[in-house]
């Protein structure tokens, strides 16, 4: 979330009293192990557990954005109405219990829904190269792959017209669901650039889409952000589909396009290495269309649509951290990242830039040590970094030649981000923390990085 930091402590005491309200004879109820997730920039997302006289429960708090949207709206009323519709059908969804439309409470409009116990695919890295499935045997990371697209071809069986979804706006026959998305990402499209610097890339490819624009074989609820970290596994299984924000009535292949292009837009698009077992476009696509029996007709200008959504979307978010202060990876990066790369290249455009590669993931030699500096200001500071080889790390004293990363931060702020009193990507955002080099190292060796300075301390 690209906002402000909220007060947890006041954030846990009116949800306590608001909870108290909607759960009658619950007034000892207390609410505790209030965190928010490390994932997810759209969204105020809260875990937390309740306990009453009527047993525990773990619960989350979804919250509208209000400092900084992703999106140019957001109705959190249609995301809550859709899981709850969703909730009799096949598609897994966490239970949805209240909707609260009232900013006062939070500050901003929120829902709750019971938590899920499952697992979910590491999104920043990319599961690709750190997590459970990067763990995982061959044949389990396949069968996660393949379970999650069928809980995607689930969301495009069920019969929305009985569910009551024609509130997400039925589109006109013919080209009208291509049109009618269009319309969107084309006003989208018009509000980033508002802040941030024309679009050439973009305005090609939106082009582009018009001109080719087609009349779908089938309409369907359409997840938007089809991806597998936006899915919660049990033994492999699909437990929860997460993220509603982006859904929409339309031709659902604008999903299989989407789960595509971002799995290789968020690794190999990097230069992150594929992951063995991991099926590809082409073999995810013939399954698709098993499933659905439906053959898949306009799987390159679904393909071409991905792109162009989501270099709409890296754009302002990349304007956003560019305003604040944030490390981005180049000063054209609005403009020249992964997503316009692969549009200019799908459609012969003009490139947008130097292509330039965010991670040395793919690059780096099997068994290459990874050199981290960390450059920490006032008391308590000084210069060490991290040498990791072999899986095992050791911290030394000093700087480093040439260090594949540089984390510049104040002492002060470091240790509030170990201790968990400054979540780790708002002190990023914020600026609070800097870092030159490869970002997802950092990511990636987390762990060592956090076990290496609390053992110094």
């Amino acid at each position: 979330m690209l906002g402000r930091q909220r007060d947890l402590d006041a954030l846990r005491a009116r949800l306590a009293d608001w909870l108290r309200a909607k759960l009658p004879g619950t007034r000892e109820l207390a609410l505790t192990a209030l965190r928010a997730p490390k994932a997810g920039v759209s969204n105020e997302t809260f875990l937390f557990e309740i306990a009453h006289r009527g047993g525990t429960e773990r619960l989350v708090a979804r919250l509208q954005p209000q400092d900084f949207l992703v999106f140019p709206e957001y109705d959190l009323g249609a995301q809550y109405a859709i899981m709850e519709r969703l909730a009799a059908t096949g598609v897994p969804v966490p239970r949805v219990r209240w909707l609260e439309p009232d900013p006062a409470v939070l500050g901003s409009p929120f829902y709750v829904m019971d938590a899920v116990d499952g697992e979910v695919p590491s999104e920043v890295p990319s599961y690709h190269v750190v997590g459970w499935v990067n763990e995982a045997p061959v044949e389990r990371r396949a069968r996660a792959w393949w379970n999650g697209v069928e809980a995607m071809a689930r969301v495009h069986a069920v019969d929305w017209r009985a569910l009551g979804l024609g509130f997400l706006g039925e589109p006109a026959p013919g080209t009208g669901p291509i049109d009618r998305q269009l319309d969107y990402w084309q006003r989208y499209l018009g509000w980033v650039c508002e802040d941030g610097p024309p679009q050439p890339t973009l305005e090609g490819g939106l082009a582009w889409l018009r001109a080719n624009a087609f009349a779908p074989r089938r309409l369907a609820l359409c997840w938007g952000d089809s991806r597998m970290p936006n899915l919660m596994f049990r033994d492999d299984r699909v437990v929860a589909v997460l993220d509603w924000e982006m859904a929409f009535l339309g031709d659902p292949e604008a999903d299989l396009g989407w789960w595509c292009f971002l799995d290789w837009a968020n690794n190999e698009g990097y230069g992150g290495p594929h992951l063995d077992g991991i099926p590809r476009k082409e073999e995810t696509i013939a399954r698709y269309g098993e499933l659905t029996g439906a053959p898949v007709e306009h799987a390159f200008w679904h393909e071409v649509f991905a792109a162009f959504r989501y270099g709409v979307i890296m754009a302002r978010v990349a304007t956003r951290l560019k305003a604040i202060g944030a490390t981005v990876p180049s000063e054209d990066f609005e403009t020249n990242n992964v997503p316009t790369q692969a549009l200019a290249r799908l459609l012969a455009l003009p490139p947008p830039g130097e292509h330039r590669m965010t991670t040395t993931l793919g690059s780096r030699d099997a068994g290459a040590p990874v050199r981290l500096q960390l450059r920490l200001s006032g008391e308590g500071g000084g210069d060490w970094y991290i040498v990791i080889e072999g899986g095992e790390g050791r911290r030394h004293e000093g700087v480093v030649d040439a260090p594949d990363a540089t984390l510049v931060a104040a002492a002060a702020d470091w240790r509030a981000v170990q201790s968990g009193q400054l979540d780790r990507l708002k002190a990023y955002l914020d600026g609070k923390i800097r870092i030159d080099g490869d970002l997802t190292l950092f990511m990636l060796h987390e762990e060592t990085i956090s076990r290496l300075t609390a053992g110094a301390a």
